[in-house]
């Protein structure tokens, strides 16, 4: 039972994988004007090709005439030229299509909702956008240009062979149902051996990608030596799937030469067994000795398309899912000019998971202009608010307004360029300065303004005395620099970006206590007139907000200003009282 079940899940899997191919293509842009070229130049080389076998024959049978020789000169040098415009066309119809291609993966994942990442591994589409788009292209591209090109071919000489006698074709036919059982045979070795190389590269991607990100944590913890260890065995893994690849690259290659062998043997000995009865020429005998090399090849080079097919079914398939993954529609929606309001939460319900709830059934108002305090233990939902008024992730239930409108129907570009968001990681990408400063302001900043901003963040002396200033090149997410450093920058860029909402998402946490200081002042006095809506445990922060909205367990359990939810609200009186809350009244 187990193994007709497995077979019946290996089925389906490899039916959903063919319909997930079909679709992948459907949806990216190729090159099908160089694809039709390179296809009619390799048809017209193929049958080009064709005729040699035949002009060579009259050769060697003794019609040694000028003008055989220059026909076989003239249909040589014509192969070559066209097998060198066929090889470099396919280069560019390759190149401009893997690039296409890549562009619309690229495109479906910056627009892919956010929910999406959170059920999918990063390493997984990372391979997506790289090695799966090229290699599916690329294999795609050489199944549509090589197949009906080799068809041709295979008639072409199938028909020249008949001319001579139609016996001759009897070695043909024997060889049809050899290479069409290895074709299936390994098609599909080839398909499940591709896929396990695609996860295996996809692990060590991923395994790699996070461990050099965090080389620092590994160093504090001593961990040097087992990490080394796991990364020799995420390799050793990849190399096991890779040998098990040439394990079957061995077994093509052996099959390959032992049908040459069998099927030369049979042309020999079929053709002299015709020529001795005198049913065919030594010309015809001499043709298709040379013939039967070249169908032999074209039976093999067909069955390698096969192969091919299978192992870039398992890669377009993924692609396919990707492709079809929900995406966010920025540019859809309601009245692109947004003007800020109070924003709403109305009975709003989410979770990230089914059965799972963060919030539950939550209201609450954040006032235009004013400054909001979001606070609870962990796990309570904070965060999740912050997201969803960014509408990176829609309500279960309930509404979110910005004064009367759903922001579920605006435009979402427009109502996000409305945001700001610091979280307290502080993320920014490598580049310089000026790079960092200006990602996502939308707009060109003059040297005053980067000044102006830099200034009111504290960081304009630390950029001065780099020796390019704000040309400065910056390690790959920021490495280099403090994580004061990283704080006052990225505020310096909300300052340039000059958003009326200001979400900030523990700022402070992971900063001394005079950093934390230091920096939420610079919030609090660059920032007059925003609505502002931190999360955070750091009571300089939330005694200074105008309102403070308490959640426990995913429900509101209070709203209020600090004297007063102090008086009323058991959960808030509770958190003031822990000792991070302690060291801030002292």
């Amino acid at each position: 039972m187990r193994e007709n079940g497995t077979s019946l899940k290996s089925t389906e899997e490899r039916s959903g994988d063919w319909k997930q191919f079909r679709k992948f293509f459907k949806q990216v842009k190729l090159s099908w004007g160089f694809i039709a070229l390179t296809l009619a130049v390799s048809i017209i080389y193929y049958g080009a090709t064709s005729f040699i076998p035949q002009t060579t024959a009259a050769l060697y049978a003794g019609e040694f005439t000028a003008a055989a020789i220059m026909g076989l000169v003239i249909n040589y040098s014509l192969t070559l030229v066209l097998s060198l415009a066929t090889s470099i066309l396919q280069l560019f119809a390759e190149g401009r299509s893997v690039r296409a291609a890549r562009n619309s993966v690229w495109e479906r994942m910056m627009n892919i909702k956010t929910s999406y990442y959170d059920r999918n591994k990063p390493n997984e589409l990372l391979s997506a956008v790289t090695s799966d788009t090229e290699a599916a292209v690329s294999s795609l591209i050489s199944v549509i240009i090589m197949v009906p090109s080799l068809l041709l071919y295979l008639v072409m000489c199938l028909m020249q062979v008949s001319v001579h006698s139609t016996k001759l074709l009897v070695v043909v036919f024997f060889l049809i149902p050899v290479y069409i059982l290895y074709g299936i045979w390994m098609g599909r070795w080839q398909y499940r051996t591709g896929r396990n190389i695609q996860a295996r590269i996809g692990g060590l991607t991923g395994f790699l990608t996070e461990r050099i990100r965090n080389l620092t944590l590994i160093k504090n913890f001593s961990k040097e030596s087992a990490e080394e260890q796991a990364g020799v065995d995420a390799s050793g893994q990849l190399y096991k799937a890779n040998v098990q690849y040439q394990y079957i690259n061995g077994i093509v290659g052996g099959y390959t030469m032992v049908t040459e062998a069998i099927g030369i043997l049979a042309a020999v000995l079929w053709g002299c067994m015709l020529l001795r009865q005198g049913e065919i020429t030594l010309e015809a005998w001499l043709a298709f000795f040379m013939f039967v090399p070249m169908i032999n090849t074209i039976f093999r080079q067909l069955s390698l398309m096969w192969c091919n097919v299978k192992e870039l079914q398992g890669r377009a398939a993924r692609l396919g899912r990707l492709m079809e993954a929900p995406r966010e529609e920025m540019s859809k929606g309601k009245d692109a000019k947004i003007e800020v309001d109070s924003i709403a939460f109305e009975n709003v319900s989410f979770g990230y998971e089914k059965n799972a709830p963060v919030l539950d059934g939550v209201s609450f108002v954040i006032p235009k202009g004013k400054k909001t305090a979001i606070v609870g233990e962990s796990g309570c939902g904070k965060t999740t608010v912050l997201r969803l008024i960014e509408h990176l992730y829609e309500p279960e239930a309930g509404k979110i307004k910005n004064g009367k409108d759903d922001i579920g129907g605006f435009h979402l570009e427009s109502w996000r360029s409305k945001l700001s968001y610091v979280a307290q990681d502080a993320t920014i990408f490598g580049g310089t300065f000026r790079e960092c400063l200006t990602y996502g302001i939308g707009r060109e900043a003059s040297e005053e303004e980067l000044e102006a901003a830099t200034k009111q963040a504290g960081i304009y002396d630390f950029i001065m005395a780099q020796e390019n200033r704000f040309e400065t090149n910056l390690a790959i997410w920021g490495s280099a620099l403090s994580g004061g450093q990283r704080q006052r920058l990225v505020i310096a860029r909300e300052l340039l970006k000059n958003a009326d909402v200001l979400l900030l998402d523990e700022p402070t946490s992971a900063l001394d206590a005079e950093t934390a200081g230091a920096v939420s002042r610079s919030i609090f006095q660059n920032f007059p007139g925003k609505t502002i809506v931190t999360v955070t445990h750091e009571l300089s922060f939330i005694s200074e907000a105008d309102q403070i909205i308490v959640l426990d367990a995913g429900k509101v359990v209070g709203c209020g200003r600090h004297e007063e939810l102090l008086e009323r609200c058991d959960t808030y009186r509770g958190l003031v009282e822990e000792q991070s809350y302690q060291e801030v009244l002292a």
